[in-house]
């Protein structure tokens, strides 16, 4: 695997990681405005994980 692949694959996994945090975050707080952005944010970095898979199969 070249090495800039194997970089955006840990960049994927950090993401995914960062992700679950996040709703865990959400889950556990309280606040709702707080609750909303972890959630959302949560789903942005899964977004940006299918554009980065996108960009790999681009390149197979």
């Amino acid at each position: 695997m070249t090495d800039y692949r194997q970089l955006v694959e840990n960049s994927i996994e950090k993401c995914q990681s960062s992700a679950a945090d996040l709703r865990v975050a959400a889950k556990k707080t309280e606040n709702t405005a707080a609750k909303n952005s972890f959630a959302q944010v949560a789903k942005d970095l899964e977004a940006c994980v299918q554009k980065c898979r996108m960009a790999l199969k681009q390149l197979s």
